[in-house]
């Protein structure tokens, strides 16, 4: 009897703990609904003279999350839906041509150790196996280094939605998106930014 009471006490503790935190995010869902708006609409338009603002900023990232399709904005995604690849200067979280290699490998997780010629690093992956003929497979999300004839090239791989449980081998069954970087070895620079997605 006293064993049924406290698991009635805790089913109801639960229930009022899910439903706070219901409550809390259908709170902060509007709040950030507002806040977005507000930013969006309610910015007015600049005086004359004034630079335009623009509607689309890029978005939010945490540097210690990998690359994703969230990591680039509705009309790069758009783009690339309809181009298959397109070279940008201004690439995800705001890596430019021009900024230094430390500064790229910044902005998303990395275990850079040092690039040496020809061979290939991984910056971060989702998991790694050893496939059926003995090939080292990289699960995306993943980030790779390589470095070829001196050029060096930062390629960051992530699925457009989550694989079903289970995908391993087959991952290229799916669709992905990707961001290449290319960094020039003299100044240790981006010099070039490809996106693309694959089917």
């Amino acid at each position: 009897m006293a064993q049924k009471r406290r698991k009635e006490m805790l089913d109801k503790r639960r229930q009022r703990r899910a439903t706070l935190l219901c409550v809390l995010g259908g709170v902060g869902a509007v709040a950030l609904s507002a806040a977005v708006c507000l930013l969006v609409f309610g910015g007015g338009r600049p005086a004359s003279g004034d630079a335009p603002v623009s509607v689309e900023a890029a978005p939010a990232y945490d540097a210690s999350q990998p690359f994703s399709a969230a990591d680039l904005t509705a009309a790069q995604l758009d783009a690339l839906r309809a181009q298959g690849k397109m070279t940008v200067s201004d690439g995800p979280r705001g890596v430019s041509v021009g900024d230094s290699l430390d500064t790229l490998l910044s902005r998303f997780p990395s275990s850079y150790s040092g690039a040496q010629p020809d061979e290939e690093q991984i910056l971060y992956c989702a998991d790694y196996f050893e496939n059926a003929n003995g090939v080292m497979t990289v699960l995306p999300p993943r980030g790779l280094l390589s470095v070829e004839n001196s050029q060096i090239t930062v390629t960051l791989l992530a699925p457009t939605s989550a694989y079903p449980p289970g995908t391993r081998e087959n991952y290229g069954d799916y669709e992905h998106i990707y961001c290449r970087f290319t960094v020039e070895p003299d100044g240790m620079t981006v010099s070039g930014i490809a996106l693309g997605i694959e089917r």
